[in-house]
């Protein structure tokens, strides 16, 4: 998983699945890369991801929980169709932070 600094935001780009095998890992790379240094502001491109199961929504609540205990943000940037469409099904796209240009989500961050 890559990872980029852009001022005092980092960037991760998430996989092309997020499921029961990753999910964990995932979770933990960020954690260790973000919260535990101090990262409060994190964006998750999903450019990449093509599929989430439930424990991929669950990472997706826990970092947008542990964002907000850092007095802090995470935003999701680059949603696939069919992400988008599970988000709606289960209301988590309006608690998670959803954006699909890369400058809006650095703009949102940063107020």
């Amino acid at each position: 998983m890559q990872k980029k600094i852009i001022g005092d935001v980092i960037k991760f780009s998430i996989p092309e699945e997020l499921e029961l095998t990753n999910a964990q890992e995932i979770k933990r790379n960020i954690y260790e890369e973000a919260f535990e240094k101090g990262y409060k502001k994190v964006l998750l491109d999903f450019s990449n991801t093509k599929y989430i199961d439930s424990t991929g929504l669950g990472i997706m609540v826990a970092m947008h929980k542990q964002a907000l205990l850092n007095a802090g943000a995470v935003v999701f940037l680059h949603l696939d169709d069919n992400i988008k469409n599970l988000l709606k099904m289960t209301a988590l796209d309006r608690i998670l932070n959803i954006f699909d240009d890369e400058n809006e989500a650095v703009d949102f961050l940063n107020k």
